[in-house]
């Protein structure tokens, strides 16, 4: 009788979940006020850039620099918004059931102020070249 009573018990312990206590650490990586009604968001995978679709545009804001980078403007029907590979923007509406597919790319401004140039500095094009001569 014994025997049956500790093999009961100790499938019950074996078999009853053990209830652990778990903390979490949390921090707020973005927190700003938004003038327009925020339909959807989506982040792209390296998450340093949140596009917040709102009525008429998608806002491309920056985690680290807590900005807004640009405004891709786009029809006040779409009221879903996800990311795909290769910087594309998928933006959807039930009604009317349309979708539209965005590629975007980004556009770096590269300060040449007191750099070696060769040409004249106002020209449309230049090409930049990084070396590291060690």
């Amino acid at each position: 009788m014994f025997r049956n009573a500790n093999l009961t018990i100790m499938l019950v312990v074996i078999l009853i979940p053990v209830a652990l206590n778990a903390a979490f650490e949390h921090e707020s990586i973005l927190k700003t006020d938004m003038d327009a009604p925020i339909l959807d968001v989506t982040t792209n995978p390296a998450e340093d850039l949140v596009f917040v679709l709102t009525p008429g545009a998608v806002l491309i804001y920056s985690i680290g620099d807590q900005a807004i980078l640009d405004r891709i403007p786009v029809d006040n029907q779409f009221d879903r918004i996800a990311y795909q590979r290769d910087d594309r923007l998928v933006l959807t509406s039930g009604k009317p059931s349309r979708i539209n597919i965005i590629r975007f790319s980004r556009l770096y401004d590269i300060d040449l102020t007191d750099r070696a140039v060769k040409g004249p500095r106002d020209a449309k094009v230049s090409l930049v070249v990084f070396d590291d001569y060690q």
